[in-house]
């Protein structure tokens, strides 16, 4: 209930109060018919009397603030016939007091502004947030990007490159990084774990189960001893195809952990991992031997002379990778099913890849907030920064400030202007017509019991 509402109701129960509790005319003088009944009656009609006159007197000083109350018009109206004294007083006030550059200064240099940063960071999503709108914004001058213009650019230098490719110190080269234990390990983890992954799926268990069916049928043959023996043992085709799995399985976990093991470790896991290394590093070196680097070379460059268009291939590179684009290829891929089974009505969404620079932003600006929230000398560094900043703001603008709003209430008019400002300050007044009732009911109260008394003494 808004403040104007209860300030009527209190108002109008005051006065039907009032009239109900007047003396001979009360319902409730039957009742009371005491002498303590008649002045319990008189104190209460004294009280919403005095609370009626209260109501109405600062009903009728609110209501002239703005308009004239009962069609009086002396000296009513108070904002409209005061209007430029009152605007002069505002823009006085704003420009002295509200908005003093000292002033509001003093209470910005008590805040700590580099800390309110760091409580957005951390407990107001303020990484996601500061990631995406980074995101935005490079994805806005990404989008005005000429990628034709840029791939034609480009594309001279890498044919120049590809032309002088040599297969042979390519080859070398990448023997070298893949044979370095660093990148061993992490190569052979990842063999082993889509090796786990295959070993589970549908299609592997099912075609392992045909094998073992297979060899199992040619191991019986016709000898009833050897079914005998494995029919004995349990030895089913699901029996001995979970064997499998299990050692398979553990054989993998056990050569994993080899691999991920860091730091000091005992001589015999020592040489398995020394074991694993030199068996792959001399898997790689023969494999790279037996390659017939002329051939590589002469298939490279004709794949690379005679179909690949190194401009669309930038172009469209740039196009999936930086600007977060289609895929050209998937949608080909996608309309030649639809045409291929017309009949089947679905909806098909392509699945975009994430443009290739926002792993790299998000982390670049997760190390900065870290460092940021780490190091009291930047964070100070912000303070000042921000602070000096606002009071440059302050100072420059401070003189612009009165013109603004003086221009801004001279554009209302006197109506406008009232219905404004009533707006604005209407409910908070209201309190003080609830407060002349409530104030009004306390004194004529008071009074009364004084008046008792006084009579008493004098009588």
């Amino acid at each position: 209930m808004q403040n104007k509402t209860k300030a009527h109701a209190a108002l109008a129960a005051s006065a039907v109060l009032a009239a109900g509790t007047l003396p001979g005319f009360s319902p409730l003088a039957n009742l009371v018919t005491t002498q303590t009944g008649g002045i319990i009656l008189g104190f209460l009609n004294h009280g919403f009397v005095a609370a009626t006159i209260g109501g109405l007197a600062d009903w009728f000083a609110v209501t002239a603030l703005f308009r004239k109350p009962l069609g009086i018009s002396y000296r009513t109206e108070i904002l409209k016939r005061n209007r430029a004294r009152i605007t002069d007083a505002i823009i006085e006030y704003v420009e002295k007091d509200l908005l003093n550059t000292e002033n509001i200064m003093a209470a910005v240099r008590e805040e700590n502004t580099a800390a309110l940063l760091i409580e957005f960071f951390e407990n107001h999503q303020g990484r996601a947030k500061t990631h995406e709108l980074f995101r935005e914004v490079l994805k806005e001058i990404f989008s005005e990007t000429d990628s034709g213009k840029i791939s034609k650019l480009v594309a001279p230098i890498l044919d120049k490159e590809i032309k002088s490719f040599e297969a042979e110190k390519i080859i070398d080269a990448a023997v070298k990084i893949v044979s370095d234990e660093r990148h061993s390990r992490k190569i052979l983890t990842a063999f082993l774990s889509a090796g786990e992954k295959i070993l589970k799926s549908e299609h592997m268990q099912e075609a392992l189960r045909e094998k073992i069916s297979e060899l199992l049928a040619v191991y019986e043959g016709d000898s009833a001893g050897r079914s005998l023996v494995l029919s004995s043992l349990n030895l089913t085709d699901e029996k001995i195809l979970s064997v499998l799995n299990e050692n398979v399985e553990r054989k993998i976990s056990e050569t994993e952990k080899i691999l991920n093991i860091t730091g000091m470790v005992d001589s015999e896991t020592a040489d398995k991992l020394k074991n694993l290394m030199d068996t792959f590093s001399g898997f790689v070196k023969n494999s790279a031997a037996n390659l017939n680097v002329g051939k590589v070379q002469t298939e490279f460059q004709k794949v690379f002379s005679n179909k690949f268009n190194t401009a669309d291939y930038m172009k469209t590179w740039i196009d999936v990778n930086i600007k977060g684009n289609d895929d050209p290829e998937m949608l080909e891929k996608i309309q030649l099913e639809i045409r291929a089974t017309p009949n089947h009505g679905r909806i098909m969404e392509v699945e975009r890849n994430e443009p290739v620079w926002h792993a790299p932003l998000d982390k670049l600006i997760d190390d900065k907030i870290d460092e940021f929230i780490n190091s009291e000398e930047l964070q100070k560094k912000l303070d000042d920064i921000i602070k000096n900043f606002i009071e440059k703001i302050l100072k420059e603008y401070h003189d612009q400030i009165p013109a603004l709003i003086r221009e801004r209430l001279d554009k209302l008019s006197d109506d406008e202007l009232t219905k404004f400002v009533e707006g604005k300050v209407s409910d908070d007044l209201q309190m003080i017509r609830i407060n002349g009732s409530v104030c009004g009911a306390a004194a004529g109260m008071f009074l009364y019991i004084v008046s008792l008394v006084i009579e008493k003494i004098i009588g």
